[in-house]
């Protein structure tokens, strides 16, 4: 398996979400549209990859008890080991933080563990917060243009929504 994250990378990002609360809990904020999107997809299987501090499962166990939500990320005690494969893989606000040369190691990784659908969000902006090293927590920060090239060879677009500072991209694994 190719790289998909360098130790020197993780253990930054792991002081960041030692020290900061609020480094990586934000995806409760999209629990109501990812329930949504399950039922309407009648996926009974998650996966929060990048899952930072956790903050999407129970939201959305409060909204769907019955769903099996695996949470992964790879600068988290006890969420660091190798995810099964789920249904949908959700990767909120994590693209751009990925180190540009394991970009594509991860996308593939994702793809491997996704049988029904990937539910990404994607900032096109810096950060606001700064690695300890003083490079902007937002590794790679790229046009939406730039981000579909990418998606494109792995996921077949069902869904996508532009925002000033981001998008919401929902995909289907492409068949080879």
């Amino acid at each position: 398996m190719s790289v998909l994250i360098t130790n020197s990378y993780r253990d930054l990002n792991a002081s960041l979400h030692s020290d900061d609360d609020k480094y990586g809990a934000g995806g409760h904020k999209n629990a109501h549209l990812i329930a949504e999107f399950l039922r309407s997809c009648g996926a009974e299987s998650l996966l929060d990859y990048g899952c930072g501090k956790g903050t999407l499962k129970p939201a959305l166990k409060q909204l769907l008890p019955d769903v099996d939500v695996r949470e992964y990320d790879p600068a988290v005690p006890g969420k660091s080991g190798r995810p099964e494969t789920a249904q949908v893989t959700t990767c909120l606000d994590v693209m751009e933080h990925i180190e540009p040369d394991c970009l594509d190691a991860v996308l593939d990784d994702i793809k491997s563990l996704t049988t029904l659908a990937v539910f990404m969000t994607i900032s096109t902006v810096p950060a606001e917060k700064q690695l300890a090293d003083g490079r902007n927590a937002h590794l790679i920060v790229e046009n939406h243009a730039w981000w579909r090239q990418r998606l494109d060879k792995r996921f077949s677009l069902a869904h996508e929504e532009i925002t000033d500072g981001g998008f919401l991209f929902v995909g289907q694994p492409a068949h080879e």
